[in-house]
């Protein structure tokens, strides 16, 4: 029995064979005309790419589908080709032109010390080892090479590899790297797989196990268990079908903190997730995130085709949709925006700061979403605002829009229009912001990565990726406070809406509204209405003086028993 420990990204325990996800590269033949042959892959790839991308799309699965349409554009930039062209013409074996020219623009790349480049030094690997398969005439499998339902054990996974995931024979993930809010865990807690990330040293604990157990909550990882841990697992996974079972009952309740409702809404970034918020009896949208729309193509979309969309998913409730303006940029550029490169995009141009730089882009979707707020009860939601002036830009190319349409004789609502907050300084400010919108909305994802200063995609810094630190509580409570101040609701709709230690915490600090994703909308359901607001209130006022996120969930976790 091997024992490993990792960061739970994912809730519920997966046990199952052990299928290793392994980085090797196949053997790729010399060939007459090299430079020929990696032309004709190198198409092949893009393809390929596209083709995911379709895949990912349909299935709904966001994330994957953005990085794939991302990599299909970086697949066209002629910089790999060239540095392959360049060591073939040194006399390099044409597998090792392609290892070694992929290697040497990532790590390029990579030494910039930016996000953003590091993170396209990824792709960049990722599209020489497509094409590395592609002139070997090798199927890459990746996931798609499950044959029976297993625990998938992996340094990480590619956009690639999501794209061909099979949910009916995922049981769990036990990944090397990644955070709890990464690209993975984003995946997993969506198809209600368990998960666990940062858990270093999985690939080698995984050599010759034949069995796997995990925890997506504690993060524990163990390989080939003996009685006494086989035995503890079933109980922990026998505890939560039970608790999700119950939540059931949750299914369409309305649910209150003592005589106060709260609505428990969705997070979804497709018309596939608004599907699944419906099959789940969400009390709504707490998040429609608008970015697969604009990523992965090379013009952004024209009024009509995003109406369809906001029209369709207003129609899917007749509780409140908040869908999200568009926020590109920083981890999710879009080339026919030309943006410059930053030393850090994720502090750059990003979210509501693109818009006044790119006013059409911004007054068509909201030309698009005002004419779908007839439809149903939308909300319009700008993210990444940090001043009153960010904000107050984005509200003047709102009424202008609104007056085109007007002019155009085109009918529009007046939706609700709020503010996510997710910089700091947004809480610091949040008594003059909320005398500007009808609503907040907290993202504590990035409120979380901001008041830190850790990359919450890096799993060597999960323990600071916890969104029950006291810094960050404090910052959700004023939010909350000014809110009540000025009479206007505040939600969640970061992750730690499912957490049940800062779901609890939120309700108790009269936050009316967590948005998680769909199917953990009735196991939060069931956590709120078994709160007592009597026991609450004095634990939230300790968890605001407490000095760590840890000391928080030791106050928290009795009330939760």
């Amino acid at each position: 029995m091997k024992t490993e420990k990792g960061t739970g990204a994912s809730p519920g325990v997966g046990n199952g064979p052990v299928f290793v996800l392994r980085d090797e590269a196949p053997d790729v033949p010399e060939v007459d005309d090299p430079a020929a042959a990696v032309a004709a892959s190198m198409e092949l790839v893009k393809d390929d790419l596209r083709s995911l991308q379709a895949s990912a799309e349909a299935a709904g699965r966001t994330e994957a589908a953005e990085i794939l349409g991302a990599q299909s554009l970086m697949a066209d930039d002629p910089m790999l080709s060239d540095a392959i062209s360049e060591a073939l013409e040194g006399g390099v074996a044409l597998g090792d032109a392609v290892t070694s020219a992929g290697k040497s623009i990532a790590a390029m790349l990579a030494a910039m010390d930016n996000e953003y480049l590091a993170a396209r030094s990824a792709d960049v690997l990722e599209i020489a080892d497509r094409l590395r398969y592609r002139l070997a005439g090798v199927e890459r499998l990746g996931l798609a090479g499950i044959e029976q339902p297993c625990i998938v054990v992996a340094r990480t996974l590619t956009a690639v590899d999501t794209a061909g995931l099979d949910p009916e024979l995922v049981l769990g993930f036990a990944m090397e790297e990644g955070g709890p809010t990464g690209h993975v865990a984003v995946i997993a807690r969506s198809l209600g797989i368990p998960a666990v990330v940062g858990a270093g040293g999985v690939l080698a604990a995984a050599d010759g196990a034949g069995q796997a157990v995990i925890d997506g909550v504690t993060g524990d990882v163990v390989f080939d268990p003996d009685e006494e841990a086989a035995a503890d697992f079933s109980d922990r996974a026998n505890r939560f079908a039970a608790a999700r079972a119950a939540a059931e009952q949750y299914s369409g309740v309305e649910v209150t903190f003592g005589a106060d409702p709260v609505r428990v809404a969705a997070n979804v970034g497709t018309l596939e997730d608004v599907d699944q918020a419906v099959a789940a009896a969400a009390d709504g949208i707490g998040l429609f995130r608008t970015e697969f729309l604009f990523l992965g193509r090379s013009s952004p979309p024209g009024e009509d085709e995003q109406f369809e969309v906001y029209a369709q998913a207003a129609r899917s409730f007749t509780a409140p949709v908040v869908i999200r303006t568009l926020d590109i940029g920083g981890d999710k550029p879009a080339p026919y925006l030309n943006l410059d490169a930053e030393e850090n995009p994720f502090l750059g141009e990003r979210g509501v700061r693109i818009y006044e730089s790119f006013p059409d882009l911004f007054a068509t979707q909201v030309r698009a979403l005002l004419r779908a707020s007839n439809e149903g009860d939308l909300w319009m939601m700008l993210p990444m605002v940090a001043t009153v002036e960010d904000l107050d830009g984005a509200l003047k190319i709102i009424d202008t829009a609104r007056k085109d349409l007007a002019e155009r004789g085109v009918a529009s609502g007046d939706p609700r229009i709020g503010v996510m907050v997710e910089v700091p300084s947004a809480a610091l400010i949040a008594d003059q912001l909320a005398t500007r919108v009808d609503f907040f909305s907290i993202g504590t994802n990035d409120l979380t990565q901001y008041t830190l200063a850790a990359d919450r995609t890096n799993g060597r810094l999960n323990a600071y990726a916890d969104a029950a630190h006291p810094a960050v509580l404090r910052l959700c409570e004023m939010t909350a406070a000014a809110g009540r101040r000025h009479g206007i609701s505040v939600g969640v709709c970061g992750a730690a809406g499912a957490d049940p230690v800062t779901a609890a915490l939120f309700a108790s600090m009269g936050i009316d509204k967590l948005s998680v994703v769909a199917p953990s909308v009735n196991t939060v359901k069931a956590l709120i209405d078994g709160l007592d607001p009597a026991d609450a209130g004095p634990i939230l006022d300790a968890a605001l003086s407490a000095t760590s996120a840890e000391a928080v969930r030791a106050l928290v976790s009795p009330l939760l028993a």
